[in-house]
Parts: structure tokens; C-alpha cells; sequence
């Protein structure tokens, strides 16, 4: 792991290869896709800096391609670890869903409350 201020001082000394993680994380070779500027933007802005807290732990399987992506921006040292990249990039995949959470969110919130009153029901019914 590299400390913060060894993280910084390699990304004030390669700018050029910043853009360079970044497009290749944006645009994988081979990809003529247009990618958003803000993407872009956000990604270089994280390459020097960490994420903030992030006290919870998610497991999950990648498939090799994907691993090998995170981890070649691990090596170059764009992220810290494959957690911080993880990390990274399920935000911008919400992000970019932002309009499916939207929509999904009250009806969580109904379904939790809705548990809880069926919660309450059943303890005033053993209690009795």
C-alpha cells in the first residue's frame, strides 16, 4: 500500500499517465464508445485521492477480465487496493442508475415499515 503523501507525489509527477489509466478505464482498447466527461473527471480525481470512510464490508466474484482490469489499476496505483477500485466503480454504476434507485425507493421504505408493523402484531400476540 502506498501512503497518501507517496500517492500524491506520483500523481503530481504523471499527470499525462493519469489521463492515460483513465482512458483506459473508460475506454478499453478496442472501444470507440463516447464516454461522458464527467466520468472521466471523477475517475482522475480519485486516482489522487481516496474514497472517504467506507466501514462496510461487500463480498463479491468477478469474472477474470474484470479482476484483471482492477487489478492493473491497482499495480499502476490509480487505487490504493481492488476494495478502493470496487468501491469506485459501484458508485458510478449507482450513479448512473440514480433514476432506477429513485423510483425504488419508496416502495423499499413501504416494504420496511410494513415488516416492522407485522413485527409489532406478532409480539403483542406472543405476549398475550
Amino acid at each position: 500500500m502506498v501512503g497518501k503523501g507517496k500517492m500524491k507525489e506520483n500523481v503530481r509527477k504523471s499527470g499525462d499517465e493519469q489521463k492515460k489509466v483513465a482512458m483506459m478505464v473508460c475506454c478499453p482498447e478496442g472501444e470507440t464508445k463516447v464516454v461522458s466527461s464527467q466520468l472521466k473527471d471523477e475517475i482522475l480525481m480519485k486516482l489522487g485521492n481516496g474514497l472517504g470512510d467506507r466501514g462496510n464490508v461487500v463480498m463479491t466474484r468477478l469474472d477474470d477480465a474484470d479482476l484483471k482490469q482492477i487489478d492493473a489499476l491497482v499495480e499502476v496505483e490509480a487505487f490504493k487496493s481492488r476494495s478502493e477500485a470496487a468501491a469506485f466503480f459501484i458508485r458510478q454504476g449507482m450513479l448512473a442508475r440514480k433514476d432506477l434507485f429513485e423510483r425504488v425507493m419508496p416502495t423499499v421504505e413501504k416494504i420496511r415499515e410494513l415488516k416492522e408493523q407485522a413485527k409489532r402484531e406478532l409480539s403483542k400476540k406472543e405476549q398475550q
